[in-house]
């Protein structure tokens, strides 16, 4: 299977709809909290908050609100915010996106991490307490006081080996305002010496030294929470080891999507519209095609795909058997459910079930049935998504294959997807918008269901 995978990047824009949303709905977030009386505060990279929102927000919640309380406040208040929930996991912190949309019809999400505690390197470093009864009030929310922010943002930097000179400005703004309060911070995680080396570092803006002990000042750190609180050390790698095996046994942080139609339908322009327009609602994003690539050579595409002569009855039953249904099987086990525990959009432009419609396509030779024995065996997608057309519009599109055939593959299609559950059907005629905001909706529909339900069977524990 040919696959394309993205990262998602920061929520950072130039002014406009989107951007806009997403401070309004920030700044009531931080009302919401307030009057619900709901300790928390932004660890870092505040500046620029609530206008200009550069990447998720950390932030550290009161622990007995989180997450029920938490996420009972921000349902209640839904139609205030402007955002509904559609995405809530707990991965040391808990992760959540806030989604709504802009005037202009443009999604906007607000990601937040929420954390009870303060951890690194499976530790942790300062309780959610500190942090709240240092904090500070500022632009309307709450804030950490500046020597502890100065430690814990120092700590995280020196845990990820990489103190960059912006990083490093900031550090030295923080050490300015509490001088004495910083180094107490200092000694605490990595002793007098250290403490010396890092405080004259930022005293003096000079931080080649502390690069050049970076490794040297994480194990100090570590050992130093190790020593400090060895059974809290200990419960917080149990904790880690038990999110690991309960996300690769549910895999549901993630959603897996097909999208289907005859050539022409405009799944291709819909992906990558799809694909860039709900990515901040997920870790990542792949686009996945069909028949895997394992076996297959060249770039895949094809002009005339009803041309190539079928295989041979029996080659075509080897492939269908051999090739398909362990791809879809064994494969679906080693990379779509990794991918969907990493909380990961997966988008197919191809899938297994087109076989169903279009076999020739795929030069397959064999029997029906045992294509429909296969798709009624290997694990489902999450959403099914027909882009539907008329014949004759796919056909000004794209013309791969006759009308007559387009219209064959139209019907073979709608049938399908009305016996599943999980199909839906969009209108492919409207405008290339019309359509993504559409698709986008159907799968923010289905994170916002699976998020609420979650948090049901939470509340419920």
């Amino acid at each position: 299977m040919k696959t394309d995978v993205a990262p998602v990047t920061g929520l950072a824009t130039a002014d406009g709809a989107p951007a806009g949303g997403r401070a309004a709905t920030l700044t009531r977030l931080f009302q919401t909290l307030e009057e619900a009386g709901i300790g928390y505060c932004v660890l870092h990279g505040y500046d620029d908050l609530p206008a200009r929102v550069a990447s998720d927000i950390d932030c550290v919640v009161s622990a007995e609100v989180l997450p029920r309380r938490l996420a009972s406040v921000l349902r209640a208040d839904r139609e205030r915010l402007g955002a509904r929930i559609v995405q809530w996991f707990d991965d040391a912190a808990h992760f959540i996106v806030l989604c709504g949309r802009a005037p202009d019809g443009e999604p906007f999400f607000v990601q937040l991490h929420a954390c009870a505690d303060y951890h690194l390197a499976r530790r942790t470093f300062y309780s959610g307490e500190e942090f709240l009864r240092g904090r500070e009030r500022r632009n309307g929310f709450w804030i950490p006081a500046p020597a502890l922010e100065f430690a814990s943002h120092l700590a995280k930097k020196i845990a990820k080996g990489e103190l960059t000179e912006e990083a490093a400005r900031s550090l030295e703004v923080l050490y300015a305002r509490d001088p004495a309060g910083c180094r107490q911070h200092a000694v605490r995680l990595w002793g007098g010496e250290y403490a010396d080396l890092v405080t004259a570092a930022a005293e003096r803006a000079e931080w080649d030294t502390v690069r050049q002990h970076v490794v040297s000042l994480r194990k100090e750190q570590n050992r130093r929470i190790l020593l400090r609180a060895p059974l809290g050390v200990a419960r917080d790698w149990l904790a880690a080891a038990a999110r690991r095996v309960r996300r690769v046994r549910r895999a549901d942080r993630g959603l897996n999507v097909v999208l289907l139609g005859p050539d022409g339908s405009g799944k291709s322009s819909v992906v990558e519209a799809v694909r860039c327009g709900v990515a901040p609602a997920f870790v990542a994003t792949q686009r996945r095609t069909f028949p895997p690539a394992l076996l297959r050579r060249g770039s895949g595409t094809n002009a005339t795909p009803h041309a190539t002569r079928e295989r041979s009855f029996i080659s075509s039953v080897i492939r269908a058997v051999c090739y398909w249904f362990v791809y879809c099987t064994l494969g679906h086990y080693l990379l779509i459910r990794p991918a969907m525990a990493r909380a990961t959009l997966l988008l197919h432009d191809r899938h297994l079930v087109d076989a169903l419609v279009d076999p020739k396509r795929y030069r397959y030779g064999g029997p029906r049935w045992l294509l429909r024995l296969i798709w009624g065996l290997v694990p489902k997608p999450d959403l099914v998504i027909l882009l539907d057309a008329p014949a004759e519009l796919v056909q000004a599109r794209k013309q791969e294959v006759p009308v007559e055939e387009t219209r064959r593959q139209l019907a073979a299609y709608r049938e399908l997807v009305s016996g599943m559950r999980n199909g839906r059907v969009v209108d492919a005629a409207m405008p290339l918008r019309e359509v993504v905001a559409a698709v986008e909706d159907l799968i923010l529909d289905r994170l916002a269901a699976r998020a609420a339900g979650g948090l049901r069977q939470e509340a419920g524990r």
